[in-house]
């Protein structure tokens, strides 16, 4: 078995070795250097140990491989290895997946020295591929192997095992180049559309009775237009003054009616006509106030006098966010009664330090965070746009306001939620970046996890630019081509914190 000791480097004991004290090889009184190699391919992850290769002495591989699709172990298929040296000979060793899920171990006897080439071919319903491994070194005896020797990488490495990465969600992903737009960081707000948001008032002096209010919404619960929110019983002189503006309305409504058919039948004047219609709309203006916030309706007996109830409708589609009185109170004309807001359209409210305020001018797009979740938001990705830019500057804060309207189609926005945004400057730069899921804080400077190899991982400290679309620019720390922990990289970081290796350390296998 295996035993790692180093995380670029295994070392084993010449008794590990089959034939280092060998049944025909001398003795020797030194550890050879043994061997990690990691390759990615398009579908599969190969990390590969092996100890020092010597001509005459059987040799067994641990090949790990990886799954691209989901970073987890290749469980199933058949592994044909095949080793070429130019102009010499050529081995092939055959394994299956062994008791470990992920691990093949082919065994291999060279009768030749040399440098060969490998051929990984994998096949399987799983995944098939073929990976080739150049510069596979076997020595001709014992002695011309090298000594193992302590590599500084220049840097501390955080050891997290296959079996590790295996066994959670993980996955990592190679730095490469990006388009980002640039930005103007601020402070944000999530706020109702003026138009979706409403204050409903009392129409009339009355009294809410519980009797009549059975179905009285609650607060959270979504209203139409044709919904009833309130009963109101007014009184007599409050009735009075109702049927008097609707008696005023029928009758201009009749008369005008009249003075169309006499004017058909040139019976009055173009003037008595026109003196008409205009008593209608007058009429029919005031009434129109009054009937689009309240229905009237004559239901029960009160000495024989018929009693009217006003049902108070909602001027808007929407949410009640709140009901600001109790049953069986009196209310009076124009009193706030309920708050209702329609959440599916939003605005975002930004506010831009003045400072910066030139840099958006051409601005037309935005992204922004919100508390409670982890996810980027993008105005334009939510059918979103610009606004307006403010012209007047807060005196306290130094900041000028910079609104966005959006839709909220899934109700994650909030009315009230506190925001980070990254206003969209409109230029964009092709660099260096990584996902922002890659990046931690670590007591205030942004670090990554870079996948060195197979069971390697070094903990880089970030400069960071730009972030846009998922994305952060890197101005130093990482390089183009290296692989990133993008999925997991919180565990990797827990790893990171332990300083000793176990006793007892290493590989089920």
């Amino acid at each position: 078995m295996f035993r790692y000791i180093s995380l670029c480097l295994f070392i084993a004991g010449c008794a590990f070795l089959t034939g280092c004290t060998g049944r025909s090889g001398p003795k020797t009184d030194h550890e050879h250097e043994a061997t990690s190699i990691t390759l990615w391919t398009e579908k599969t992850e190969l990390f590969m140990e092996y100890p020092a290769l010597v001509v005459g002495h059987k040799a067994a591989f641990a090949v790990h491989l990886s799954d691209m699709k989901d970073f987890k172990p290749v469980i199933r298929g058949r592994l044909t290895c095949i080793f070429k040296k130019a102009g010499g000979e050529s081995v092939t060793a055959i394994a299956k997946a062994s008791r470990y899920p992920g691990i093949f171990r082919p065994v291999v006897k060279f009768k030749q020295a040399g440098v060969y080439t490998m051929q990984l071919k994998l096949q399987g319903r799983q995944v098939s591929d073929v990976i080739n491994v150049p510069g596979i070194r076997v020595y001709a005896d014992h002695d011309a192997t090298p000594h193992s020797v302590a590599r500084d990488s220049g840097e501390e490495l955080i050891t997290f095992l296959k079996e590790q990465q295996w066994k959670m969600d993980f996955r990592t992903e190679p730095i490469g180049k990006h388009t980002l737009s640039s930005s103007v960081q601020a402070v944000g707000e999530i706020l109702p559309r003026p138009q979706m948001h409403t204050e409903v008032p009392a129409p009339v002096n009355g009294v809410i009775l519980a009797d009549q209010n059975a179905g009285l919404p609650s607060v959270g619960q979504w209203v139409s237009k044709n919904d009833i929110l309130a009963v109101i019983s007014p009184p007599a002189n409050t009735e009075s003054s109702f049927n008097s503006i609707r008696s005023e309305y029928l009758i201009a409504n009749a008369e005008y009616e009249r003075a169309q058919r006499l004017f058909a039948k040139k019976a009055i004047s173009q003037k008595r006509l026109e003196e008409a219609k205009l008593r209608f709309e007058a009429r029919k203006a005031g009434y129109d106030v009054i009937s689009k916030q309240v229905d009237f309706a004559s239901s029960g007996q009160n000495d024989g006098v018929a009693a009217m109830h006003f049902h108070l409708k909602p001027p808007i589609d929407g949410i009640i966010q709140e009901i600001h009185f109790h049953l069986g109170e009196n209310v009076q004309t124009g009193e706030k009664l309920f708050t209702i807001t329609n959440p599916k359209k939003v605005l975002l409210k930004a506010h831009v330090p003045v400072a910066r305020i030139a840099q958006i001018k051409n601005a037309s797009d935005a992204s922004f965070r919100i508390e409670g979740y982890e996810q980027e938001f993008m105005v334009s990705r939510l059918n979103g746009r610009l606004v307006s830019i403010g012209s007047i500057v807060d005196e306290k804060s130094r900041t000028v306001p910079v609104l966005f309207k959006l839709d909220n189609p899934d109700n994650i926005l909030k009315i009230g939620m506190f925001a980070e945004v990254s206003v969209k400057t409109g230029e964009s730069v092709e660099t260096l970046a990584i996902p922002n899921s890659a990046i931690f804080d670590d007591n205030g400077t942004p670090v990554a996890y870079i996948h060195v190899e197979g069971e390697s991982f070094a903990k880089r400290a970030l400069t960071t630019g730009i972030t846009d679309n998922g994305y952060t620019q890197i101005l130093n720390g990482a390089s183009e081509g290296e692989r990133v922990t993008t999925v997991g990289g919180y565990q990797v970081r827990l790893a990171s914190l332990s300083t000793s290796v176990p006793s007892g350390h290493g590989h089920e296998h």
